[in-house]
């Protein structure tokens, strides 16, 4: 990973210690506690004007990005996939939704270096890959996770393309914005994405985020 690259142990900690630490109490799913059912996505994820209701025009990157992360959802349910294994598999029953809305939010706010960049990034399904990891999280949860987990994969891949001094400066910084410490800059979507991402963390749970 970047962080082990640049050799910082404040990043280390934070991609591969403290994140794991919160993540299935965040979630509801505490060894203490039988796996919850699911409930309604909360009411954001319907929200309307947020993803989806832009045409494609040459003249409006952005909204492009939106229409692309629409479009690709509007034909993609998780039991298409079929399990070459004995095993059964389990996707949150809210993966549609969550994958609509933050595909739409990261191709609206992050800065891609180009269109491509985000439709790689949109063709990944990155998002979804939450939704197949905690199958029975708590549907007030699941959204927040999914988006945070994301975030650090996206900061990873910014990492990998910054000098060594320039990386190790980056993530300095971008741990003191996730503990509240600093104030991001609210022109830099890096920065306020990552800071609104673990307040929302923090209000669920301060001490332990």
């Amino acid at each position: 990973m970047a962080a082990e690259r640049l050799g910082n142990s404040a990043a280390i900690t934070l991609l591969t210690k403290i994140v794991p630490t919160f993540l299935k109490t965040m979630l509801g799913l505490s060894p203490s506690q039988p796996p919850r059912e699911s409930e309604p996505q909360a009411d954001k994820l319907n929200e309307p004007g947020k993803v989806g209701n832009g045409e494609r025009t040459p003249d409006n990157p952005k909204k492009n990005m939106r229409a692309t992360a629409s479009s690709r959802n509007d034909h993609y349910q998780p039991t298409q996939i079929e399990s070459s294994t004995r095993f059964a598999t389990r996707c949150h029953p809210d993966a549609n939704a969550i994958c609509e809305e933050l595909d739409g939010f990261f191709a609206q706010h992050w800065p891609w270096s180009d269109q491509k960049a985000c439709e790689e990034f949109l063709k990944a399904d990155l998002n979804r890959w939450t939704c197949w990891v905690y199958p029975l999280a708590r549907s007030d949860r699941i959204f927040d996770i999914a988006k945070l987990i994301t975030v650090l994969f996206l900061l990873d891949d910014v990492a990998e393309e910054t000098s060594f001094e320039d990386g190790k400066a980056l993530y300095k910084r971008i741990i003191s914005i996730a503990q509240g410490k600093v104030q991001p800059d609210r022109n830099k979507p890096i920065e306020w994405i990552t800071y609104d991402v673990w307040a929302k963390m923090r209000s669920v749970d301060e001490a332990l985020t």
